[in-house]
């Protein structure tokens, strides 16, 4: 670090730390975000689940009936009287009400069709939850009933069953569903974070510069343009990293302490792919550090400077998106081609165990290609005097 480049990558480091707005936003806040909002997302939705669970409040609309009694024998069911069903579910005194038509007993001893209408709120989260519970209780007696109607023509009831099906997964060791998981959001959170992890930095350390005043006694010193560009271009890729392992930090402490509602989702990733995986994270926030950093000197002001990466920042995201429900497996060479998209689906790979030396091939060195133009676009900016000075 003897080197010019290496004086500007410490200082310009420092000038970032010294900031509490920008270790507050780019470390502290990921790292505790995350937790508290899965943390109060899991909190609401299985207190939800269990309040309903524990007391199905519906209204049953009709004549005495075999279903009705089935209804009453279910302990997590109560059945409320009311007047006027309708304005009660819309209220949400009851979470719905169940509707059966005349004769429906008469009908069913003729082993005729009988209906049952089930009235619910689609805008209530406890209507949505006691409308699975009742449906489960409805498929139960539906199976009761024809499980009678057998018996009573002596045939035996397994002819429901023909078939018993049994699910083993290829990958035991991942059947827990958290490799599914993790392969549709890592990749997506990883380049959102790449994206949004360097950004603070990089604004402040071209627009912002400019803003204060500090860049042109900068560009008096000894240090060329290109040490004075690699200074903080290091140093803005520093700041994207320790976001972007805060950011999967706070993130993994929520989904393996905070997310209940969502099961199991735990899963082992092999040392080799984390340390692949690690390299890609650096790779892309080397890419739009330089990105970020040619815009931000390219900029007037530090708003503008905001202004100007918003687009890089959606255009990012619409491809992570894209690629958010893609399988690996059966993605096709070309795909490994288009930028970001192959970085995406090169982190599945990963995950999942896959390493495919052609696919590898062909995503580093087109991320290297990515890094190369990245730094030169920044460089062209950075040696524009009209560009630097521009106020």
């Amino acid at each position: 670090m003897n080197s010019l480049w290496g004086i500007v990558f410490k200082k310009e480091l420092k000038d970032l730390f010294r900031d509490r707005k920008t270790v507050i936003m780019s470390v502290l806040l990921p790292l505790v975000l995350f937790p508290l909002l899965f943390g109060l997302i899991g909190k609401g939705v299985k207190s939800t689940t269990e309040k309903v669970a524990k007391e199905v409040k519906i209204a049953y609309i009709g004549e005495e009936s075999s279903f009705k009694n089935f209804l009453s024998s279910v302990p997590n069911i109560k059945i409320v009287e009311t007047k006027d069903y309708q304005e009660e579910v819309k209220k949400g005194t009851i979470y719905l009400a169940v509707v059966v038509e005349e004769d429906f007993d008469e009908k069913l001893s003729q082993e005729k069709m009988s209906d049952i209408k089930i009235i619910y709120d689609s805008e209530s989260t406890n209507s949505q939850t006691a409308l699975d519970v009742v449906k489960d209780v409805i498929n139960t007696y539906k199976d009761e009933v024809v499980k009678g109607r057998l018996e009573k023509r002596g045939i035996d009831v397994s002819i429901l069953s023909p078939v018993d099906v049994k699910n083993e997964p290829v990958n035991r060791e991942k059947a827990g569903g958290g490799a599914l998981m993790l392969t549709m959001l890592l990749p997506l959170y990883l380049i959102i974070y790449a994206i949004t992890g360097p950004m603070a930095a990089a604004v402040d350390l071209g627009a912002g510069e400019k803003e204060r005043g500090t860049l042109e006694p900068l560009l008096t010193t000894q240090a060329s343009r290109m040490q004075l560009l690699f200074g903080k271009l290091f140093a803005i890729t520093v700041m994207g990293i320790i976001g972007t392992t805060s950011s999967l930090t706070g993130l993994y402490i929520a989904f393996k302490y905070s997310m209940d509602f969502m099961g199991d989702v735990g899963l082992k990733i092999s040392i080799g792919s984390l340390v692949l995986i690690g390299v890609t994270a650096i790779i892309l926030n080397m890419i739009f550090a330089a990105v970020e950093l040619a815009v931000s000197i390219y900029a007037r002001s530090f708003k503008e400077a905001q202004t100007y990466l918003s687009p890089v920042t959606i255009i990012g995201m619409i491809v992570a998106y894209g690629t958010y429900m893609m399988d690996v497996k059966s993605a096709s060479t070309m795909m490994f081609n288009i930028p970001l998209a192959n970085i995406s689906l090169i982190i599945k790979e990963f995950i999942i165990g896959v390493y495919n030396p052609m696919h590898i091939v062909i995503t580093f060195v087109w991320a290297i290609v990515y890094i190369i133009a990245a730094i030169l676009f920044a460089r062209y900016m950075f040696s524009r005097e009209e560009v630097v000075f521009r106020t």
